[in-house]
């Protein structure tokens, strides 16, 4: 098997850390031109030098509008779109539980984990139907498919959203070669992963490690290969999934 993307332009939110930053690195590796979007200018342009041919793109993925424009112009200069993937969006500090749980950390998390996946598949939809070639991949979670344990209502809730919003993408976009479908990593040991592992108690570590069957915690190179795959003309048939990569945290 030979995962070949030479030639296809690939647009990667949160690209300047962690699995979007991952990602932008092995789409690269494997021949795309990468654009890497997100809102830490010097960490993205960091990123991007580093890549052959890689384009730092400074954006609030939550804004319609300037999704709308950083796709149009894009599309201006490569005169093509062939991938995205949305890994941008978190748990933005929002608070666990209900009780301290506010209306702005509710539309805060939903704005960067539902909507913004929504604006920019909105925008790419058209120019992937008319190739009739497309790949939008969007990073959810386990907590979108039963619950999260770190108990933050409005992520659990935005990721749940953009699992269904992958999947009737799919019905519509699949008869014309555009593929959508959803990576749902477990704990990672990215720069957000990282912060909060280290606020864990020793038994909490434990405890999370002994219903992990892998015994270790996930990488971002473990998901951006995955999403490499899901990328690539090998998953053509891969239509309205979530695929889970969690070492076996969740099993369905």
């Amino acid at each position: 098997m030979s995962l070949e993307l030479t030639g296809r332009v690939a647009m990667v939110t949160g690209a300047a850390q962690g699995i979007g930053e991952a990602t932008a690195r092995k789409l690269a590796a494997l021949g795309a031109m990468v654009v890497g979007l997100d809102l830490k200018t010097e960490s993205l342009e960091k990123v991007m030098a580093s890549l052959p041919g890689g384009l730092a793109w400074t954006l609030d993925v939550t804004d319609a509008e300037a999704d709308k424009r950083a796709v149009r112009e894009i599309h201006q200069r490569f005169g093509r779109i062939d991938i995205l993937v949305n890994a941008a969006g978190g748990m933005l500090d929002a608070p666990a539980g209900i009780d301290r749980l506010t209306v702005e950390d509710w539309h805060r998390v939903i704005a960067a984990n539902l909507h913004a996946p929504f604006y920019l598949s909105l925008a790419v939809a058209p120019i992937m139907r008319e190739q009739r070639w497309g790949r939008i991949i969007t990073v959810g979670s386990g907590a979108g498919r039963s619950h999260s344990r770190t108990r933050v209502l409005p992520y659990t809730a935005s990721k749940a959203g953009v699992h269904g919003l992958m999947r009737q993408l799919a019905v519509e976009l699949a008869p014309y070669g555009v593929t959508c479908n959803v990576i749902a990593p477990g704990l990672i040991m990215s720069p957000l992963g990282l912060d909060g592992w280290a606020r864990r108690t020793d038994e909490e570590r434990r405890e999370t490690l002994s219903s992990i069957p892998a015994n270790r915690l996930g990488d971002p190179a473990d998901i951006a290969n995955a999403i490499a795959f899901i990328a690539s003309e090998e998953a053509s048939y891969i239509v309205g999934q979530t695929i889970s990569v969690d070492g076996g945290h969740w099993m369905f």
